[in-house]
């Protein structure tokens, strides 16, 4: 029996009949005005639209799986295309759970810590739009802050539950062993020529990992998403019959993240487990007088563990190839260090006092490093999807921080921060939440992974790096969802 659905005039349309002869008709159309090829993704995507129109948590759950297989699929401009799956399911779940609910005024009450930044942002963001000097690529760096920012309010809005989210671990994970699986696959039976890469210090080639996830950094910054997860869930769920697992996943990530030779993940894990370890302990400081003596072992515990990590840290530091790559960060001779010092110089002399404050436009980082790109609107709507990530990758600069200074100014940065500190400040309140462990979960990993997600930030655009942002805003909506006053009482 097929069901209706209420338009809201006087024609009803019937599921899925008529819905499905309207799609075969744009997707004709299209076939006809642009490409056969551009109709059959239409076509998928109008499926996968639907589908997540009738099922957004089972959407949801498969963004999650699929985010870390994405990037592989970019290997030619067709099956390019395959990709923009994702924005499909963040702009179909933002309009079920979000848009259509808050226009027909029944959204549910959700406390959301980021309304005045993300309002903020949103305005900044139009108004450098409007500045840009190339209005197709400004429109492009809109997009990708904008679509996350529409992911954030999805899951924000979504009908968790505790059950729901012990379900999304698990699928995460399995997700997860699979990205580690094909790291394994590409160390020990993949030809070099996807392993090595050239090293400008000793000018040899060292072999890199990068799993599916194109670049070692990125595969990096995922890898520490993971292990901050595994660590948060461990140290707050010690009874799990599962730790063993949790131990042996983190140790076997561990060793793929010195595999990546990536000094700023390197540096990301550091800066991760310390700021989880330092909050752990100013928390229980804070509130040593409620503390029992039945608490002291637990504090015993986090100490004794940081006190290993740090001398594991010194022989590492001392005994192998880690303490020479991370020292180099630092070495303006270092080759690298040297290109990206031009590289800054480039971009911030021609900047009058104006710019600086108040940024000089989305996209115009091209414009300052001499770079041509001749994507049009037609590519975009064509699907195109090749030419519109190398048009984007031409504006990438290798320091997010940097990029953001020289598009929206040091006002774009002060954005950020207070975002950053709103989810800092809320997930350190998480961690007082006696009562409930997956939110003091939630809110150990934020610490985490929020310290190597602004580190990184340094080295690579990891706001315009498809899957890390996306971790970073469905963390942030956790986190904010938790904060919601029905959330604490369940």
């Amino acid at each position: 029996m097929s069901r209706s659905v209420d338009t809201g005039g006087p024609w009803t349309v019937r599921e899925p009949w008529n819905w499905l002869l309207l799609g075969v008709v744009t997707v004709a159309f299209v076939s006809l005005l642009l490409s056969f090829q551009a109709g059959v993704f239409l076509l998928l995507f109008l499926l996968v639209g639907w589908w997540s129109w009738h099922y957004p948590l089972s959407a949801l759950s498969l963004l999650v799986v699929v985010a870390p297989l994405l990037p592989m699929l970019k290997i030619t401009q067709t099956i390019g295309t395959v990709t923009i799956v994702k924005d499909v399911i963040i702009a179909t779940l933002f309009f079920k759970l979000f848009a259509l609910p808050l226009l027909t005024k029944k959204l549910p009450y959700r406390r959301n810590i980021l309304v005045a930044p993300l309002l903020l942002l949103i305005g900044w963001v139009l108004v450098n739009v409007w500045r840009a000097e190339a209005p197709i690529l400004g429109l492009l760096r809109a997009r990708d802050i904008g679509l996350y920012i529409m992911l954030y309010l999805a899951v924000l809005y979504a009908p968790l539950s505790k059950e729901y989210l012990q379900r999304w671990l698990k699928w995460f994970l399995a997700s997860a062993v699979i990205v580690l699986l094909l790291a394994g696959y590409q160390w020990f039976l993949a030809p070099d020529s996807t392993v090595l890469r050239f090293d400008p210090v000793r000018e040899i080639w060292i072999p890199r990992l990068s799993s599916v996830l194109a670049h070692p950094s990125i595969l990096g910054q995922y890898l520490i998403t993971l292990i901050t997860l595994l660590v948060a869930v461990f140290w707050h769920n010690q009874r799990s019959k599962y730790r063993f697992g949790l131990v042996a996943l983190s140790l076997i990530s561990l060793g793929l993240i010195y595999l990546t030779f990536s000094r700023a993940v390197w540096l990301g894990i550091v800066a991760a487990l310390g700021a989880m370890a330092a909050s752990q302990l100013l928390h229980q400081w804070q509130t040593r007088k409620q503390v029992r003596v039945s608490r002291m072992p637990a504090r015993g515990r986090l100490l004794l563990s940081g006190l290993g990590l740090v001398v594991l840290a010194v022989l590492v530091w001392q005994f192998t190839p880690v303490g020479i790559f991370v020292r180099s960060s630092f070495d303006p001779n270092y080759a690298s260090n040297e290109e990206r010092l031009l590289f800054m110089a480039r971009l911030l002399a021609p900047m009058s006092n104006f710019e600086a404050l108040f940024g000089q436009g989305l996209g115009d980082v091209l414009t300052q490093n001499f770079r041509e790109t001749n994507i049009s609107a037609y590519d975009i709507a064509s699907g195109a999807a090749r030419s519109v990530q190398l048009a984007k990758n031409r504006t990438l600069v290798d320091n997010q921080h940097l990029k953001t200074f020289v598009e929206l100014g040091l006002m774009g940065l002060l954005i950020y921060l207070w975002l950053y500190w709103r989810l800092v400040k809320q997930a350190y309140l998480l961690l007082g939440d006696r009562r409930s462990a997956y939110r003091r979960v939630i809110g150990l990993w934020l610490v985490g992974f929020i310290a190597a997600f602004v580190l990184q930030g340094f080295f690579i655009d990891i706001w315009d790096i498809f899957p890390t942002n996306a971790a970073f805003w469905i963390i942030a909506a956790l986190v904010s969802w938790s904060a919601t006053p029905a959330v604490r009482r369940a």
